[in-house]
């Protein structure tokens, strides 16, 4: 999602994106006035407007031109994520999220990252534990465990502050019937005429589950069921040593 999710619904019709911002926004009330923050792989800077008080400054490996993204400033850093042009020791926090499934040497990432950062300075990192294949063909892993962060951070430098999950086992499960959904739309398009009509008949019933009874049902049972063994992603907050 390349916008906040500020919205009346988006607690309900996006519920990862919605606690993964309100997340982002937390923790950037916890920065200093005047720190130089870096977000890796910024896109659109969406989390710009939360970071007014610090020196905010973007990178990304290309700033894309056309309609479906639109950028409100220029990206500062156009580079590969590995070898971003800035001294060592320079930066308070670093803020990379939903990023590091996309590059194809994570644990050198976190070592750019902890050579790029202050003794002392923020870690803020999240990417899917669960997730389909998305932004092709630049996904390169389906998702990170509490584990390997507790193993790699360590080794790049890091303490780790905490480790939040987000969601557990209905909303995967919610999340991945949209996303079999959507699938099935696309599939249809292949179809004869005939076909495709019992399918969209089928689609039309199968819609008032996915995007409206499951959406309301299977989120309420993560509290019950927990997240220790299934969650959509984890969100994580290391400090440089």
């Amino acid at each position: 999602m390349d916008r906040l999710m500020t919205e009346a619904g988006d607690r309900f019709w996006h519920p990862e994106p919605f606690a993964r911002d309100r997340w982002v926004e937390a923790q950037a009330g916890t920065v200093a006035a005047g720190s130089w923050v870096l977000d890796a792989g910024a896109g659109a800077s969406k989390y710009r407007p939360f970071f007014k008080h610090c020196r905010y400054q973007t990178q990304d490996f290309c700033q894309y031109e056309g309609d479906l993204v639109k950028y409100l400033e220029p990206v500062d850093y156009v580079c590969d994520i590995a070898s971003i042009p800035i001294e060592t020791g320079r930066l308070d926090a670093i803020l990379c999220t939903e990023v590091i499934e996309h590059v194809a040497d994570p644990v050198f990432v976190l070592r750019e990252f902890s050579r790029l950062l202050k003794p002392g300075g923020k870690l803020w990192l999240t990417s899917p534990l669960l997730s389909h294949l998305h932004m092709e063909p630049y996904h390169y892993y389906g998702g990170f465990t509490h584990y390997w962060y507790r193993h790699w951070l360590p080794l790049a430098g890091f303490v780790i502050e905490s480790i939040t999950p987000v969601g557990g086992p209905g909303t995967t499960c919610m999340i991945f019937n949209k996303a079999f959904y959507a699938q099935w739309g696309e599939a249809e398009k292949g179809l004869g005429f005939g076909k495709k009509v019992v399918s969209k008949c089928f689609r039309a019933l199968a819609k008032i589950f996915v995007h409206y009874g499951f959406p309301w049902i299977l989120p309420r049972f993560d509290r019950w069921l927990g997240s220790r063994v299934i969650c959509s992603g984890y969100m994580v907050v290391a400090r440089r040593l």
